[in-house]
């Protein structure tokens, strides 16, 4: 670095900071006022109370710190004097390659001969696809590559690696066998993605403002389209943007140098590139670090009138929004109408179509991973080997993965004349997550397995077996979450320039002029391009989402519908192997969401006198039925692996006829659920008369809520029906009154109670009660024997009757059961509880 810096003399150097003095000083200002907005925004949070949603179920390790040690091995480098050396390459958490001159170096704590952060780099393998790039990279173009790359005779091993750096010159290493070398390009390929996206994904003040700035100051160049040079820090995309204006003038100074010998037009013009960027950051990182204190310094100044004013403030863009929204609505609809909205669904297929192939693959490769393991231990005395197994299977090699999503090159080429997209970073943003899903995947099975190890009584074949299907549906939740958001940012960011390029002649000159209508205190809180993108970006986010939900709908790339994954931590748990893909274990949904389904007869006039009720009023709300848990008792369950609780059978539900079942199915697709009191029953005591909440373990019994629906009254008793069923919703200290119990079970027939057991919303962190088919039946013929009118079957049925409710019931236990063969059903319920204490 030191010695390519001396090719710019002192009239190179002095005209380089000039321009850039000059290009700063227009970004300057912009930088200004969207450090401001970004600094409201944040305030606007805090005041608000956002916080970021939970939309990720594998559980994450935490971030390692940036000084680990990810990668250290004796490497063969091509080092500045044209020889191979043996330098000892260590890579840590931070992403930075450092190479030292021996590993009795390292040892010591010497410091690295050099640190290389390869930010925007390219991994070749193949001299010819590398002197390729070095060909479009310089303004010479006959082939020299015999004086520039790395000699082949002299090569000391079969498998090199290319590191092609913009501006930088490039690094050469080469290894003796395969393995070697493609642990180290996966290294080092993380390397480069991170180095590119890690800062700009940062949600700091800082980086904010600068992505913004940087986007206007392009486009008050007329620069709209995406820009791939768009990566590290805030003072290397600065540097990248004013390379670009520098160029022209390289070319132009260095073309005397460059009709010198053959052996050295090469090595003048990127030795000469190299220190015109190194000098354009070393100028540039001052200026951005005093721009930032003025910033900073500028935002506690603003903090107290930003805070008291808010309202003012909101109002004030409030207003503004308004007269830019007359304005631009209707050119910005009919642009979007006629020339994206058309385009949308082509994208859609071309970008999700790589993608899905890569997390596909991923998903094989976890499962093969996981399967492997229950094959290979069998037997809980190999817990050391299993550690080390599972050690292995966080480092497994992605490559083929990220190979999937490297299409994405190769598919959007006409995307790319269209829109004039650039791929490079939704390729590296999108192998980022695809990484941190795989390392969520690894890590959460690692969890229940370890969890399973501390206990000795758990099968661990039969643990490990319910801890892969558990993380294979988290995986696909997951994963379809993942790449909904990847897709609707791509479809933005694609068609977002064409729209903003097409509106700007017309808008550019009238925009400024809207400042008028901003209070003058609050000039510096509201940017009205800010305002302007916004409406043009919510235009655009309708036809988005419509592409995205339809695609969704029709389960293209496995996306699944916000009806389809809004469920419960707990409805990840292992569905039994034997379970039918529409299981209720499979089919999961949020309240709102969810395909109503009638309340089930489980409790329906079968209230026994081994039951104690209590009741809980809910007037306004559908509160679907859950089960709760002792909280003490299952704390670490419901927080580490809630799970999903199986109706089992005693009695063979299997002699049911199919127009029976096709019954059944019509009643579930049509029933909706009744938004009645909640009632919750708790198991375990044998007479009514004989509780005693201090000196039996029904306190500690886990208990289901139930609703009470299809109430049944003569019509000649209105008035004492409501009344009675008044009396009824009081509180759950009933459940402990034997004479309310006596009294609601004696009016039984006039309150007939059902349940439904639903999936609840992740947040309620509840998991079922478990219901043997015994308890069910009986329960069941409880209700039947309650109808008073015989004739009730003739009729139509309300949705929420009884008999619909009991053959609802008996078409769940008939999905849910586990196709097994078993002894008896003691030893079949005794197998489901062996499955959740794993867990």
């Amino acid at each position: 670095m030191g010695a390519s810096s001396s090719l710019l003399d002192e009239n190179k150097s002095n005209y380089i900071k000039g321009q850039v003095d000059e290009n700063f000083k227009q970004f300057a200002p912009i930088y200004r006022k969207q450090y401001s907005l970004a600094y409201l925004s944040q305030i606007r949070d805090e005041l608000e109370q956002r916080k970021k949603e939970h939309t990720q179920f594998l559980k994450q390790r935490a971030s390692p710190e940036p000084g680990k040690v990810l990668y250290e091995e004796i490497v063969q480098h091509f080092n500045d004097s044209r020889k191979w050396k043996d330098r000892y390459i260590v890579i840590r958490a931070n992403y930075v390659l450092e190479c030292y001159e021996s590993y009795k170096a390292f040892v010591k704590g010497s410091p690295p001969l050099y640190r290389l952060m390869p930010t925007g780099g390219t991994i070749l393998t193949t001299e010819e696809k590398y002197m390729e790039m070095i060909n479009q990279c310089c303004p010479c173009t006959n082939d020299v590559q015999e004086d520039f790359a790395p000699p082949v005779a002299d090569m000391p091993g079969q498998f090199p690696v290319y590191l092609r750096l913009p501006y930088r010159r490039d690094s050469y290493f080469c290894f003796r066998d395969e393995n070697s070398q493609v642990e180290f390009i996966s290294l080092l390929s993380d390397c480069v993605r991170h180095q590119n996206k890690d800062f700009l994904k940062k949600e700091n003040c800082d980086v904010k403002a600068f992505l913004k700035a940087i986007q206007l100051y392009r486009q008050e160049k007329g620069q709209y389209e995406s820009w791939d040079m768009l990566i590290g820090s805030d003072v290397r995309g600065l540097a990248n943007l004013f390379m670009e204006d520098l160029m022209p003038y390289l070319d132009k100074e260095l073309e005397p140098c460059l009709k010198s010998k053959r052996a050295d037009r090469r090595r003048v013009w990127f030795a000469t590139v190299e220190a015109t960027y190194f000098l354009l950051q070393e100028h540039l990182f001052e200026r951005m670090k005093t721009l930032k204190q003025e910033c900073q310094e500028m935002v506690k100044q603003q903090d107290t009138l930003m805070r008291s004013d808010m309202d003012q403030i909101s109002s004030s863009r409030a207003f503004l929004e308004g007269k830019l929204r007359a304005m631009v609505t209707e050119p910005a609809t009919e642009y979007c109408t006629k020339q994206v909205q058309p385009y949308l669904p082509a994208i859609l297929e071309e970008v999700m179509g790589p993608i899905s192939l890569g997390f596909t693959e991923a998903r094989d490769l976890s499962e093969g991973m996981m399967q492997q393991l229950c094959e290979d231990f069998q037997d809980v005395d190999q817990k050391e080997e299993l550690r080390q197994a599972l050690f292995k299977m966080s480092k497994a090699n992605l490559q083929s993965c990220y190979e999937k999503v490297d299409g994405l090159a190769d598919h959007v080429q006409e995307l790319q004349q269209t829109f004039n997209y650039c791929i490079k970073g939704l390729v590296d943003s999108t192998q980022i997550d695809l990484k941190q899903l795989m390392e969520n995947t690894e890590y959460t099975f690692e969890l229940l397995v370890r969890k399973a190890l501390e206990d000795p009584s758990v099968s661990l074949s039969m643990a490990m077996e319910k801890a892969s299907n558990r993380v294979l549906k988290q995986f696909d939740y997951d994963s379809s979450t993942v790449r909904k958001k990847i897709l609707q940012e791509a479809l933005i960011n694609i068609t977002l320039p064409s729209i903003k390029k097409h509106l700007a002649p017309s808008f550019k000159e009238e925009l400024p002029k809207l400042e008028q209508y901003i209070f003058a205190d609050y000039t510096n809180f509201i940017g009205v391009e800010n305002v302007y993108e916004d409406i043009i970006k919510e235009i655009l986010e309708k036809d988005v989402n419509m592409v995205v939900k339809e695609a969704a709908s029709k389960k293209k790339f496995n996306l699944f519908t916000e009806s389809r994954y809004n469920f419960s931590v707990s409805s990840f748990s292992s569905t039994p192997p034997g379970s039918a893909p529409s299981s209720p274990g499979h089919l999961n949904t949020s309240p709102r969401q969810r395909t109503p389904m009638p309340p089930s007869p489980l409790l329906s006039n079968g209230l026994t006198a081994n039951k104690s009720v209590s009741v809980h009023s809910s007037e306004s709300q559908s509160f679907p039925i859950m089960g709760t848990i002792d909280e003490g008792e299952y704390k670490v369950l419901l927080e580490e692996s809630s799970d999903d609780v199986f109706l089992t059978a005693e009695t063979s539900t299997s002699d049911a006829s199919a127009e029976t079942k096709r019954e059944l199915t019509t009643n579930v697709k049509k029933a909706s659920v009744s938004s009645t009191p909640i009632i919750k029953v708790t198991e375990g005591i044998e007479s009514v008369g004989s509780i005693d909440a201090n000196s039996s373990d029904f306190a500690n019994k886990p208990t289901v809520l139930i609703n009470q629906v299809c109430t049944k009254t003569s019509d000649h008793e209105p008035a004492e029906t409501e009344n009675n069923s008044k009396e009824i919703i009081k509180t759950e200290d009933s459940s402990k009154d034997p004479a309310r119990i006596k009294a609601l079970i004696h009016d039984e027939s006039t309150y007939p109670i059902a349940v439904c057991l639903s999936i609840q919303d992740a947040e309620d962190r509840d998991i079922y009660k478990e219901f043997t088919s015994k308890q069910i039946m009986a329960l069941s013929e409880k209700a039947s024997e309650s109808q008073s009118s015989p004739n009730l079957e003739d009729e139509t049925r309300p949705l929420d009757c009884v008999k619909e409710i009991r053959d609802l019931v008996v078409e769940v236990i008939e999905i849910e059961d586990v196709v097994e063969p078993s002894k008896d059903n003691g030893e079949k319920v005794q197998m489901f509880e062996e499955q959740d204490a794993i867990v």
